[in-house]
């Protein structure tokens, strides 16, 4: 309460004795961020402790601090880091923290901006930097790796996503996809919403909206017919060429595959590719 914060629902105290591990003492840290005046306070919990709290406080015109705030982080299998970053001549915080799930073979990062030139401390983007998902030889498993670069037009504020997709991840040099998402604030709003999605980067393959965010997501449901789709170059040279772990691979994830064209395409081409084996044997 001396911070400012009121009685919210119960929330895992980064170094509070809600269970026996996390008796470890607090570590804190503070950012202070000259315009507009304002102080986050970081608290970190110790070695068995997965929270990270933000508190946010605004100076007011009469000296005092008023309380703005809260974000709290649960990382899983790696710390959450953040960095105070300059864009469009504005400050911005950037927190990454790990939303990865183990048991669904899920690997992610997630980083999430807030504008800080804003009354209220909410995330106003959020991404993907690094992520996969696998799926066990019965789909087709992705690797991503997205970058950004900002811009704008008017007064509307731009964030281009470039990520790269390794499809089979065994061998991501065959399969790898980019694809583009362009996110847009005007200046009525608060946050980013994607505005438009392409494969590739010249922009001449439009992607529904839909398709890419659930394709940047690791744990998003996207159907393994749709991400044939988007991995058939790659699987075509794997379907085409001489290894045959890969082969072997491929012919379990078209076996569990609805009947697609796609599907029907690497059948055939894996078809050919065992006559021609036989023949040379």
């Amino acid at each position: 309460m001396a911070l400012g914060v009121q009685h919210e629902p119960p929330w895992l105290a980064p170094c509070g004795s809600d269970f026996p591990a996390a008796d470890a003492p607090c570590s804190t840290e503070i950012l202070k961020i000259p315009v507009p005046d304002q102080q986050i306070v970081v608290i970190r919990g110790g070695l068995y402790t997965f929270a990270v709290e933000y508190l946010r406080y605004v100076k007011e015109p009469s000296g005092s601090w008023r309380f703005s705030g809260e974000y709290n982080v649960f990382s899983r299998n790696s710390p959450s880091h953040h960095k105070l970053i300059s864009l469009w001549n504005r400050p911005f915080l950037s927190i990454t923290s790990d939303w990865s799930q183990n048991g669904a073979a899920t690997q992610q990062l997630v980083e999430s901006w807030f504008d800080l030139a804003q009354p209220d401390f909410n995330a106003v983007f959020s991404f993907t930097p690094d992520g996969g998902q696998w799926r066990f030889g019965f789909g087709v498993d992705r690797t991503m790796h997205a970058t950004y670069r900002v811009k704008q037009t008017g007064q509307v504020e731009i964030i281009e996503l470039t990520a790269i997709v390794q499809f089979a991840s065994w061998d991501p040099a065959k399969a790898s996809t980019a694809f583009l998402g362009v996110y847009a604030r005007p200046p009525h709003e608060r946050t980013f919403r994607l505005h438009s999605a392409f494969v590739g980067l010249d922009r001449r393959t439009p992607l529904p909206m839909a398709d890419f965010a659930d394709l940047i997501d690791p744990s998003s449901s996207v159907t393994n017919e749709k991400l044939m789709v988007w991995a058939l170059p790659g699987l075509k040279r794997i379907a085409t060429g001489s290894d045959q772990t890969a082969m072997g691979w491929l012919r379990c994830i078209v076996d569990y595959a609805k009947d697609t064209p796609e599907k029907r395409t690497l059948l055939d081409l894996l078809a050919k590719a065992h006559d021609a084996g036989a023949a040379a044997r």
